[in-house]
């Protein structure tokens, strides 16, 4: 029988709601489930900038997964979750408290797909989410919960050169701060290596960046593109027998499409 859990969509930093209309459009398509969009808007993420804190958006997702889990029946649901928003859902996943307050967010969840997420960073800072990304990597390092199913996607297709065009001179400042590290492959802001969870399934995927802009691809440009790293995900989260979680010794699953 088919998998009919609703799906979530939780976007990136300083994103609204409507850039991940297509995302949803061709989600629906091609995993024929239902697909919601956290209400999460550029006023939220512009809190997150002045507080360094993602209280405000962990109690605004706690409070649309419950109205979902009421709207539509279900026990769970499955998020899928663009950069930054990534982050955000591995807090939410968590039983330790964040600003005086923990979620259990595992309990809720089944999968957790993460599109260009940064797992971890080099150092703290408020810049770019560094220390939420390690707030969350140091308390839940790899696939930490095995009631959730990780899957972590990244494209390469931008390799960092500080003297080289915009987009790789962007690319090379994005890298290094997260990393250290600016001369490597990623997606044009996450470095490849940096954007794969450990224990988690890990999907690599040429020629893919970072953003949504009509003039790219990226991770949800086309319901064949949607379709690569979520029928992998799908297929990984239904074998239970090969959810890998935290202090585990299992193989690590690794899918690279060259």
């Amino acid at each position: 029988m088919m998998n009919q859990t609703p799906i979530l969509i939780v976007g990136g930093f300083a994103s609204e709601p409507k850039l991940y209309r297509p995302l949803r459009a061709y989600l629906a398509e091609v995993s024929g489930r239902q697909v919601f969009i956290a209400p999460i808007t550029l006023v939220d993420w512009a809190w997150v900038t002045i507080t360094d804190s993602y209280a405000g958006l962990l109690r605004k997702l706690d409070r649309t997964v419950n109205e979902l889990l009421a709207q539509t029946g279900s026990s769970r649901l499955t998020l899928v979750a663009h950069s930054a928003g990534g982050v955000l859902a591995r807090i939410f996943l968590g039983d330790q408290p964040y600003n005086g307050q923990a979620y259990y967010g595992y309990q809720r969840i089944d999968m957790l797909v993460m599109l260009g997420t940064p797992q971890r960073a080099e150092r703290e800072g408020r810049i770019g989410g560094l220390n939420q990304i390690r707030w969350a990597d140091q308390r839940y390092p790899g696939a930490y919960w095995s009631e959730v199913s990780y899957v972590s996607v990244i494209g390469r297709s931008i390799f960092g050169d500080p003297d080289g065009p915009p987009p790789e001179r962007g690319a090379h400042q994005s890298y290094r701060l997260i990393s250290g590290e600016g001369a490597q492959w990623g997606d044009g802001v996450v470095p490849l290596d940096y954007g794969l969870l450990p224990g988690s399934l890990q999907i690599v995927i040429p020629g893919l960046r970072h953003d949504p802009r009509p003039d790219r691809l990226w991770y949800g440009s086309s319901p064949a593109t949607v379709a690569v790293w979520w029928h992998a995900a799908a297929a990984y989260a239904a074998t239970k027998a090969d959810v890998i979680s935290y202090n585990q010794t299992e193989k690590k699953m690794t899918l690279a499409i060259r």
